[in-house]
């Protein structure tokens, strides 16, 4: 994508948010140990991540990223935050934390943790970096205690224009006037979004205005060619795991020949396989691949077969126990297959039913959320699994 292939390599090279950068600079240059941390606020596509990628690069610090809104509790919290945050290596070289999506704290399920992230930062032997896109959020407030507040926005329109001239020349791509003035107005700011946008020469709707999921689906399977698979694929409006459930069924329910078939739900399985990767080790950057992959090798398999987007048939309340259930016992079989050390899959195949056998007794089920450190819905998920086991029996 060229979004990444043009990524500025030096601070310098960055399109807009100057005073932003200088703050910024002048914050880490002026930290020391129990400082206030950086909390950068601002839409998506300002810059923000990349920014602290490139201090992180420029004075020689070892990255840490971490995602708030995948950290939850007061517990994880102190257990995956505060860790790093006190560690120093051999030689006390000195890491970079950044805290990202901050404003993704929300609900029950995080309470404590922001007093957790306000006692961390305090005694941080790192300087640590927080990014948020909501400066209204509650969270965020609360945290602008223990913050050096730096503000982000949208680059002005002609700083955006000469960058996405630059990269149209490079890469020998001819636009209109009018059509390149078109970009920058509907990209209202998003870097991302106006690189891509050049690099399929042009897109022919709002950012803000999304197809529904049956227009993206149908578009990518309608696609005469890579580049128009990958703005459908791009324009779906859900999240990564929905869309290939969403391409899983309507494969499944077409008319392709049983080879075609076969082909098609191996790049599937191969997809999921990958988001599964991206999941599990919280690698985001994993994420860019994902419509790469189907747009080259998924849609030369479906295209031109009238393959039509088809939702599954199963009724919504009895597909969304099945989801969430799933859910639950993937959960489950990653807590216990890194507690026994075994396979998360010969987990789920092989254990899980013999445990949910002997969660019949309420003592061993306690030990067991208890021992693999879940949360207390669990509890009652383990003691539904147990009942379903006893009707079957």
């Amino acid at each position: 994508m060229w979004s990444e292939k043009y990524r500025p390599s030096r601070i310098e090279a960055m399109v807009g948010n100057e005073e932003a950068r200088l703050k910024l600079l002048r914050w880490y240059s002026e930290w020391k140990f129990g400082g206030k941390a950086a909390l950068l606020l601002g839409p998506p596509g300002t810059g923000k991540t990349t920014l602290v990628n490139l201090l992180a690069s420029e004075r020689g610090l070892n990255l840490v990223e971490l995602n708030a809104s995948d950290t939850r509790t007061k517990d994880a919290i102190e257990r995956r935050i505060g860790e790093v945050m006190m560690s120093t290596s051999l030689f006390e070289e000195r890491s970079l934390i950044f805290l990202d999506e901050v404003d993704g704290l929300a609900g029950r399920a995080d309470q404590g943790a922001l007093e957790s992230i306000k006692e961390a930062v305090k005694s941080s032997r790192n300087p640590v970096v927080m990014a948020a896109n909501d400066p209204d959020s509650e969270k965020v407030r609360k945290l602008s205690d223990v913050s050096v507040v730096i503000r982000f926005k949208p680059p002005p329109p002609r700083e955006v224009e000469m960058y996405l001239r630059m990269i149209s020349g490079k890469e020998k791509v001819v636009l209109g006037e009018g059509r390149m003035r078109e970009i920058v107005l509907l990209a209202n700011g998003d870097l991302r979004y106006a690189i891509n946008a050049v690099q399929s020469s042009g897109s022919t709707g709002r950012k803000d205005v999304e197809p529904t999921v049956a227009q993206a689906v149908n578009s990518f399977l309608d696609a005469p060619d890579v580049d128009s698979a990958l703005r459908a694929l791009r324009a779906y409006p859900g999240q990564p795991r929905e869309k290939i459930r969403d391409l899983f069924s309507s494969v499944l329910r077409s008319r392709l020949r049983p080879e075609g078939r076969a082909r098609a739900l191996e790049i599937l399985s191969r997809a999921d396989v990958l988001i599964g990767e991206m999941l599990k080790g919280k690698d985001w950057r994993l994420l860019r691949y994902l419509d790469s992959t189907l747009a080259r090798e998924l849609r030369p398999v479906v295209s031109g077969e009238g393959l039509q987007y088809t939702q599954d048939g199963t009724p919504w309340n009895l597909l969304l126990r099945i989801w969430n259930d799933s859910k639950k016992i993937r959960e489950l079989g990653t807590a216990y297959s890194t507690r026994v050390h075994t396979s998360r899959r010969g987990a789920v195949v092989q254990d899980l039913p013999y445990l949910f056998v002997l969660c019949a007794a309420k003592k061993f089920r306690m030990g067991v959320v208890k021992s693999l450190n879940l949360d207390e819905p669990f509890d009652k998920f383990l003691e539904k699994e147990v009942g379903r086991v006893e009707r079957r029996g």
